[in-house]
Protein backbone atom coordinates (compact mmCIF):
# COMPACT_ATOMS: atom_id res chain seq x y z
CA UNK A 1 0.00 0.00 0.00
CA UNK A 2 1.36 3.68 -0.94
CA UNK A 3 0.29 6.81 0.92
CA UNK A 4 0.72 10.27 -0.46
CA UNK A 5 -0.24 14.03 0.88
CA UNK A 6 -3.82 15.32 1.28
CA UNK A 7 -2.19 18.66 -0.28
CA UNK A 8 -6.24 19.85 -0.15
CA UNK A 9 -5.21 20.15 3.33
CA UNK A 10 -2.23 22.02 3.25
CA UNK A 11 -1.32 25.83 3.54
CA UNK A 12 1.66 27.85 2.85
CA UNK A 13 4.10 27.49 4.91
CA UNK A 14 3.18 24.63 6.57
CA UNK A 15 6.21 22.80 7.56
CA UNK A 16 6.03 18.37 6.66
CA UNK A 17 7.79 16.23 8.67
CA UNK A 18 8.37 12.60 7.31
CA UNK A 19 10.49 9.67 8.68
CA UNK A 20 11.04 6.69 6.14
CA UNK A 21 12.23 3.12 6.69
CA UNK A 22 15.28 3.37 5.27
CA UNK A 23 18.73 3.00 7.21
CA UNK A 24 20.39 6.20 7.69
CA UNK A 25 16.77 7.69 8.11
CA UNK A 26 16.42 5.01 11.26
CA UNK A 27 19.59 6.63 12.47
CA UNK A 28 18.46 9.87 12.80
CA UNK A 29 15.35 9.03 14.42
CA UNK A 30 16.67 6.77 16.93
CA UNK A 31 19.26 9.51 17.82
CA UNK A 32 16.61 12.11 18.14
CA UNK A 33 14.52 9.66 19.86
CA UNK A 34 11.74 10.83 17.21
CA UNK A 35 9.24 9.55 14.41
CA UNK A 36 10.70 12.24 12.00
CA UNK A 37 14.19 12.42 10.29
CA UNK A 38 13.28 14.88 7.62
CA UNK A 39 11.81 18.19 7.28
CA UNK A 40 10.19 20.30 4.62
CA UNK A 41 8.15 23.09 3.95
CA UNK A 42 4.82 23.37 1.73
CA UNK A 43 4.10 26.58 -0.50
CA UNK A 44 1.37 26.85 -3.23
CA UNK A 45 1.58 23.57 -4.82
CA UNK A 46 5.42 22.97 -3.99
CA UNK A 47 7.35 21.58 -1.03
CA UNK A 48 11.00 23.17 -0.68
CA UNK A 49 13.51 20.84 1.22
CA UNK A 50 17.60 20.47 1.78
CA UNK A 51 18.11 17.06 -0.11
CA UNK A 52 21.26 16.75 -1.94
CA UNK A 53 20.67 20.52 -2.44
CA UNK A 54 17.68 22.94 -1.62
CA UNK A 55 15.16 21.94 -3.90
CA UNK A 56 11.60 22.31 -4.95
CA UNK A 57 9.34 19.70 -5.42
CA UNK A 58 5.84 18.44 -6.89
CA UNK A 59 4.30 16.98 -3.42
CA UNK A 60 2.41 14.79 -5.95
CA UNK A 61 5.31 12.78 -6.76
CA UNK A 62 5.83 11.62 -3.10
CA UNK A 63 4.52 8.35 -1.75
CA UNK A 64 5.09 6.67 1.52
CA UNK A 65 5.28 3.65 2.36
CA UNK A 66 3.61 1.12 5.15
CA UNK A 67 5.52 2.36 8.58
CA UNK A 68 6.32 5.38 7.62
CA UNK A 69 5.42 8.73 9.51
CA UNK A 70 4.32 12.08 7.97
CA UNK A 71 2.52 15.30 10.36
CA UNK A 72 2.19 18.72 9.37
CA UNK A 73 3.11 21.44 11.82
CA UNK A 74 1.08 24.90 11.43
CA UNK A 75 2.10 28.46 12.43
CA UNK A 76 -0.89 29.10 15.35
CA UNK A 77 -3.02 31.50 14.28
CA UNK A 78 -1.66 34.78 15.87
CA UNK A 79 1.31 33.78 13.61
CA UNK A 80 -0.77 33.48 9.96
CA UNK A 81 -0.67 37.05 9.14
CA UNK A 82 -0.08 37.04 5.30
CA UNK A 83 3.26 38.77 4.74
CA UNK A 84 4.80 36.74 7.56
CA UNK A 85 3.90 33.64 5.31
CA UNK A 86 5.08 35.36 1.90
CA UNK A 87 8.66 36.80 3.68
CA UNK A 88 8.75 33.32 4.90
CA UNK A 89 8.45 31.62 1.27
CA UNK A 90 10.58 34.18 -0.15
CA UNK A 91 13.26 33.53 2.40
CA UNK A 92 13.45 30.21 1.72
CA UNK A 93 13.33 30.41 -1.76
CA UNK A 94 16.68 32.24 -1.99
CA UNK A 95 17.93 28.90 -0.60
CA UNK A 96 17.09 27.14 -3.69
CA UNK A 97 20.23 25.26 -5.35
CA UNK A 98 22.39 25.53 -1.51
CA UNK A 99 24.39 22.12 -1.03
CA UNK A 100 23.63 19.84 1.83
CA UNK A 101 26.00 19.93 4.46
CA UNK A 102 26.44 15.79 4.68
CA UNK A 103 29.01 15.70 7.27
CA UNK A 104 27.04 17.23 10.11
CA UNK A 105 24.43 14.57 8.88
CA UNK A 106 26.46 11.82 9.34
CA UNK A 107 27.32 13.25 12.38
CA UNK A 108 24.27 13.52 14.01
CA UNK A 109 23.03 10.21 12.86
CA UNK A 110 26.10 8.74 14.78
CA UNK A 111 25.59 11.20 17.78
CA UNK A 112 28.82 12.87 17.64
CA UNK A 113 29.11 16.83 17.88
CA UNK A 114 29.65 18.53 15.06
CA UNK A 115 30.58 22.20 14.00
CA UNK A 116 27.59 23.36 11.06
CA UNK A 117 28.83 25.00 7.98
CA UNK A 118 26.79 28.41 7.36
CA UNK A 119 27.04 28.33 3.87
CA UNK A 120 25.45 24.93 3.53
CA UNK A 121 22.00 23.71 4.91
CA UNK A 122 20.27 20.46 6.49
CA UNK A 123 16.71 19.89 6.18
CA UNK A 124 15.62 20.81 9.87
CA UNK A 125 18.21 23.97 9.80
CA UNK A 126 16.77 25.16 6.10
CA UNK A 127 13.65 25.11 8.27
CA UNK A 128 13.85 26.70 11.22
CA UNK A 129 16.34 29.54 9.68
CA UNK A 130 13.76 30.40 7.23
CA UNK A 131 10.81 30.52 10.48
CA UNK A 132 13.33 32.43 12.47
CA UNK A 133 13.46 34.98 9.92
CA UNK A 134 10.14 36.26 9.86
CA UNK A 135 10.60 35.79 14.22
CA UNK A 136 8.70 32.61 14.67
CA UNK A 137 11.62 31.28 16.65
CA UNK A 138 11.31 27.85 16.44
CA UNK A 139 14.69 26.45 18.19
CA UNK A 140 17.12 28.27 20.04
CA UNK A 141 19.88 27.48 17.78
CA UNK A 142 19.06 26.63 14.14
CA UNK A 143 22.18 25.40 13.27
CA UNK A 144 22.22 22.35 15.19
CA UNK A 145 18.20 21.43 15.34
CA UNK A 146 16.29 17.96 14.40
CA UNK A 147 13.24 17.56 12.40
CA UNK A 148 12.13 16.62 15.99
CA UNK A 149 13.11 19.89 17.49
CA UNK A 150 10.98 21.95 15.51
CA UNK A 151 7.47 20.74 16.91
CA UNK A 152 7.21 24.00 18.97
CA UNK A 153 3.68 24.00 20.81
CA UNK A 154 4.22 27.47 21.63
CA UNK A 155 4.01 28.86 17.94
CA UNK A 156 2.67 25.77 15.74
CA UNK A 157 0.20 23.33 16.18
CA UNK A 158 0.68 19.42 14.89
CA UNK A 159 -1.70 17.76 12.38
CA UNK A 160 -1.65 14.14 12.13
CA UNK A 161 -3.28 11.99 9.59
CA UNK A 162 -2.38 14.11 6.69
CA UNK A 163 -2.12 10.73 4.28
CA UNK A 164 -4.25 9.59 2.25
CA UNK A 165 -4.28 6.08 0.02
CA UNK A 166 -2.52 6.71 -3.45
CA UNK A 167 -4.24 5.64 -6.26
CA UNK A 168 -3.34 4.04 -9.56
CA UNK A 169 -2.94 7.49 -11.27
CA UNK A 170 -1.25 8.82 -8.16
CA UNK A 171 1.66 6.14 -8.69
CA UNK A 172 1.41 6.19 -12.39
CA UNK A 173 2.86 9.78 -11.91
CA UNK A 174 4.91 10.06 -9.16
CA UNK A 175 6.85 7.34 -11.55
CA UNK A 176 6.44 9.19 -14.34
CA UNK A 177 9.66 11.30 -15.51
CA UNK A 178 10.84 14.25 -13.59
CA UNK A 179 12.31 17.04 -15.23
CA UNK A 180 12.70 19.41 -12.04
CA UNK A 181 15.03 16.34 -10.67
CA UNK A 182 16.84 16.41 -14.35
CA UNK A 183 17.05 20.10 -13.49
CA UNK A 184 18.49 19.97 -9.68
CA UNK A 185 20.90 17.23 -10.37
CA UNK A 186 22.70 19.13 -13.41
CA UNK A 187 22.78 22.11 -10.30
CA UNK A 188 24.32 19.80 -8.21
CA UNK A 189 27.01 18.70 -10.69
CA UNK A 190 27.63 23.05 -11.71
CA UNK A 191 28.42 23.28 -7.59
CA UNK A 192 30.74 20.49 -7.66
CA UNK A 193 32.34 21.39 -10.22
CA UNK A 194 32.81 24.86 -9.03
CA UNK A 195 33.69 23.97 -5.51
CA UNK A 196 36.38 21.90 -7.05
CA UNK A 197 37.82 24.42 -9.35
CA UNK A 198 37.32 27.46 -6.74
CA UNK A 199 37.36 26.10 -3.55
CA UNK A 200 38.20 29.26 -1.65
CA UNK A 201 35.36 30.96 -3.12
CA UNK A 202 33.06 28.15 -1.85
CA UNK A 203 30.05 28.65 -3.66
CA UNK A 204 27.35 26.40 -2.93
CA UNK A 205 24.54 28.13 -4.90
CA UNK A 206 23.54 29.79 -8.11
CA UNK A 207 23.08 32.87 -5.81
CA UNK A 208 26.34 33.04 -4.92
CA UNK A 209 27.51 32.56 -8.63
CA UNK A 210 25.70 34.87 -9.76
CA UNK A 211 27.68 37.23 -7.42
CA UNK A 212 30.93 35.36 -8.04
CA UNK A 213 30.61 36.17 -11.92
CA UNK A 214 29.93 39.97 -10.32
CA UNK A 215 33.26 40.17 -8.27
CA UNK A 216 34.90 37.86 -11.39
CA UNK A 217 33.53 39.15 -14.47
CA UNK A 218 36.44 37.64 -15.97
CA UNK A 219 35.57 33.92 -15.10
CA UNK A 220 32.35 34.22 -17.61
CA UNK A 221 33.52 32.08 -20.35
CA UNK A 222 34.59 29.20 -18.11
CA UNK A 223 31.98 29.34 -15.81
CA UNK A 224 29.18 29.17 -18.96
CA UNK A 225 31.86 26.26 -20.48
CA UNK A 226 30.35 24.48 -17.03
CA UNK A 227 27.21 25.15 -17.54
CA UNK A 228 26.71 24.15 -21.00
CA UNK A 229 28.25 20.82 -19.85
CA UNK A 230 25.53 19.89 -17.99
CA UNK A 231 22.92 20.82 -20.43
CA UNK A 232 21.53 23.41 -17.73
CA UNK A 233 20.36 25.91 -20.17
CA UNK A 234 18.67 23.68 -22.57
CA UNK A 235 17.22 21.11 -20.09
CA UNK A 236 14.02 23.02 -20.64
CA UNK A 237 13.27 20.98 -23.64
CA UNK A 238 13.47 17.76 -22.47
CA UNK A 239 9.82 18.14 -21.02
CA UNK A 240 8.19 18.45 -24.27
CA UNK A 241 9.56 14.73 -24.84
CA UNK A 242 9.30 12.73 -21.22
CA UNK A 243 6.11 14.86 -20.29
CA UNK A 244 4.34 15.45 -23.80
CA UNK A 245 0.57 14.97 -21.68
CA UNK A 246 1.70 18.64 -20.63
CA UNK A 247 1.47 19.78 -24.30
CA UNK A 248 -1.12 18.14 -26.24
CA UNK A 249 -4.82 18.00 -25.40
CA UNK A 250 -5.44 14.30 -26.34
CA UNK A 251 -2.45 12.99 -24.35
CA UNK A 252 -3.43 15.23 -21.39
CA UNK A 253 -6.68 13.34 -21.73
CA UNK A 254 -5.83 9.95 -22.14
CA UNK A 255 -2.46 10.56 -19.78
CA UNK A 256 -4.58 11.46 -16.21
CA UNK A 257 -7.07 8.78 -15.50
CA UNK A 258 -9.57 10.77 -13.20
CA UNK A 259 -10.08 14.13 -11.84
CA UNK A 260 -9.23 15.64 -15.41
CA UNK A 261 -10.67 19.13 -14.87
CA UNK A 262 -9.32 19.56 -11.38
CA UNK A 263 -5.82 18.65 -13.08
CA UNK A 264 -6.10 21.36 -15.45
CA UNK A 265 -7.16 24.11 -13.15
CA UNK A 266 -4.40 23.38 -10.69
CA UNK A 267 -2.18 23.34 -14.00
CA UNK A 268 -3.08 26.58 -14.51
CA UNK A 269 -2.71 28.17 -11.34
CA UNK A 270 0.67 26.38 -11.04
CA UNK A 271 1.47 27.96 -14.80
CA UNK A 272 0.94 31.55 -13.71
CA UNK A 273 2.96 31.64 -10.55
CA UNK A 274 6.03 29.86 -12.46
CA UNK A 275 5.16 33.00 -14.93
CA UNK A 276 4.96 35.39 -11.92
CA UNK A 277 8.27 34.10 -10.61
CA UNK A 278 10.26 33.54 -13.85
CA UNK A 279 9.59 37.37 -14.46
CA UNK A 280 11.28 38.20 -11.34
CA UNK A 281 14.09 36.65 -11.84
CA UNK A 282 14.24 37.92 -15.88
CA UNK A 283 14.45 41.58 -14.50
CA UNK A 284 17.00 40.26 -11.75
CA UNK A 285 19.20 38.94 -14.51
CA UNK A 286 18.25 42.05 -17.02
CA UNK A 287 19.44 44.11 -13.97
CA UNK A 288 22.66 42.44 -13.49
CA UNK A 289 23.49 43.08 -17.03
CA UNK A 290 22.83 46.55 -17.07
CA UNK A 291 24.99 46.80 -13.69
CA UNK A 292 27.95 44.39 -14.78
CA UNK A 293 28.18 44.35 -18.52
CA UNK A 294 26.58 41.89 -21.00
CA UNK A 295 28.00 38.26 -19.40
CA UNK A 296 27.09 35.15 -21.27
CA UNK A 297 26.13 33.90 -18.21
CA UNK A 298 23.67 36.50 -16.93
CA UNK A 299 22.30 36.77 -21.05
CA UNK A 300 21.68 33.21 -20.84
CA UNK A 301 20.10 33.09 -17.72
CA UNK A 302 17.79 35.54 -18.91
CA UNK A 303 16.91 33.68 -21.94
CA UNK A 304 16.45 30.41 -19.92
CA UNK A 305 13.28 32.61 -18.07
CA UNK A 306 11.87 33.31 -21.22
CA UNK A 307 11.72 29.92 -22.42
CA UNK A 308 10.39 28.65 -19.08
CA UNK A 309 7.39 31.33 -19.35
CA UNK A 310 6.98 30.33 -23.08
CA UNK A 311 6.45 26.67 -21.94
CA UNK A 312 4.48 27.68 -19.01
CA UNK A 313 2.00 29.75 -21.70
CA UNK A 314 1.72 26.68 -23.90
CA UNK A 315 0.89 24.46 -20.77
CA UNK A 316 -2.20 27.08 -20.00
CA UNK A 317 -2.99 26.75 -23.46
CA UNK A 318 -3.30 23.20 -22.86
CA UNK A 319 -5.71 23.43 -19.82
CA UNK A 320 -7.93 26.03 -21.46
CA UNK A 321 -8.59 23.99 -23.99
CA UNK A 322 -9.53 21.20 -21.68
CA UNK A 323 -11.79 23.17 -19.85
CA UNK A 324 -13.37 24.49 -23.04
CA UNK A 325 -13.71 21.22 -24.32
CA UNK A 326 -15.82 20.36 -21.34
CA UNK A 327 -17.67 23.26 -21.07
CA UNK A 328 -15.80 24.65 -17.88
CA UNK A 329 -15.61 28.56 -18.03
CA UNK A 330 -15.27 29.05 -14.44
CA UNK A 331 -14.94 27.57 -11.25
CA UNK A 332 -14.46 28.74 -8.09
CA UNK A 333 -11.73 28.33 -6.19
CA UNK A 334 -11.29 26.46 -3.54
CA UNK A 335 -12.24 23.52 -5.93
CA UNK A 336 -14.39 20.95 -5.34
CA UNK A 337 -15.31 18.81 -8.75
CA UNK A 338 -16.20 15.92 -9.11
CA UNK A 339 -16.08 14.06 -12.61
Amino acid sequence: MKYKLDINRLQPGDIILAGYNDKLSKCIQDRTNSQYSHAMLYWYGSIIHASDIVITENPSRQLYEEGEHVCVLRLKEEYQQPLRIKQLIDYARGFVGTLYDNSSLIAMAKGREFIPNKNRQMCAKFIAQCFEYVCADLVDDYEKCSPQDLINPMIVNKIEDILIEATAQDEKFANSPDVTKLQFDAVLNIIKTLYNEFPKEDIMSLKQLDLFLKAHPEQDPHVVDIMDSTQYFNLWQIEHECCPYLYDIDKFDSFWLDNKVFIALQMKKDCKRIIEERSINKSYYNNLICEVGPLVYYKKMSELQDNIISTANERIKVANLYLEKNQIVKIPFPWVINE
